[in-house]
């Protein structure tokens, strides 16, 4: 069953990048018929434009939001803070009349999963990554946030131009190496959405559309330790899905500064050459201009 709920932009971010797993509301009549295992349709307010789907994993029910916090082994400050916030929107009577209800969630990602099963694999690099990546989704609640420091998604683009002669490539200031477009999911179940909006922010270009709608490419990319942001982020593995977008070669390019430092169109056959990170280089560049030769997208 599919339940429909506001959520303010603040909890709404929060949930997206699965820093908030649990939504807490009165057990009124319209929570009463939760169960686990149902779907919420969270719409962002107050425009009610962006929505987010996420699965019922557990449900806590308790008479206060004091208990119900408690039960969630929360600190004393913790709790005086919390159930200040909630009255503020619920008040006591009102909580006291119902009970209250936590919602424990993680975000539906059946859209994401289908398109991966329906994924022919070009060569058993894919078929071996495939297979890993429905693993995780089978085995972790969270593959579309960075709170999964294993493994989670992100989103990647080969941009061509009109022509199929060129390739829009950035100059990655942590791998110092020349590289597609892309970046994290961050909760967001739409990867080809991601693929787009990376692409735009990281070249400036402004018109991007996909040559197909479809997942053109899978691959599990290992991260090194590195630092961002002065904080260091551990090694893990990105869950890589790659689509294909076209671009004016003519449009206005610039750099995004706090990612890349050079941005240009790139010939086919000299991608290869200008890219220093040597594993993506042999295994994910060069698979995907094969099979986009193959396929007579580029000769």
């Amino acid at each position: 069953m599919l339940h429909k709920m506001k959520l303010n932009e603040s909890p709404f971010e929060r949930m997206k990048n699965g820093t908030k797993t649990i939504e807490f509301r009165l057990y009124d009549e319209k929570r009463q018929q939760i169960k686990i295992g149902d779907k919420i349709e969270f719409s962002k307010v107050p425009e009610l434009k962006e929505k987010l789907i996420v699965d019922v994993i557990d449900l806590y029910r308790e008479d206060t939001f004091e208990n119900l916090f408690k039960k969630l082994n929360m600190d004393k400050e913790e709790i005086t803070r919390k159930v200040q916030a909630m009255h503020k929107i619920y008040v006591p009577e009102k909580e006291k009349q119902y009970g209250v209800l936590g919602i424990k969630i993680k975000i539906n990602i059946d859209e994401l999963k289908k398109s991966i099963e329906k994924f022919i694999p070009f060569n058993e690099q894919e078929e071996v990554d495939k297979r890993i990546m429905l693993n995780y989704i089978h085995d972790f609640n969270d593959v579309l946030t960075r709170q999964n420091e294993y493994g989670h998604f992100t989103s990647s683009s080969f941009i061509l131009n009109k022509e199929r002669t060129k390739v829009l490539m950035a100059y990655h200031n942590i791998y110092k190496s020349w590289a597609w477009t892309g970046g994290h999911s961050d909760g967001d179940n739409d990867l080809l959405y991601v693929a787009m909006k990376e692409a735009k922010e990281e070249t400036g270009i402004k018109n991007v559309r996909p040559i197909s709608n479809d997942i053109y490419s899978l691959e599990l990319i290992c991260v090194n330790g590195h630092e961002k942001r002065g904080k260091y982020v551990g090694s893990h593995v990105h869950l890589n899905v790659t689509y294909l977008l076209e671009a004016d070669e003519k449009e206005e390019i610039h750099i995004k500064e706090d990612e890349n430092s050079g941005v240009k169109w790139v010939p086919i056959d000299k991608v290869l050459e200008i890219t220093s990170e040597i594993w993506v280089r042999d295994r994910v560049y060069a698979k995907i201009i094969e099979k986009m030769r193959k396929d007579g997208i580029v000769k």
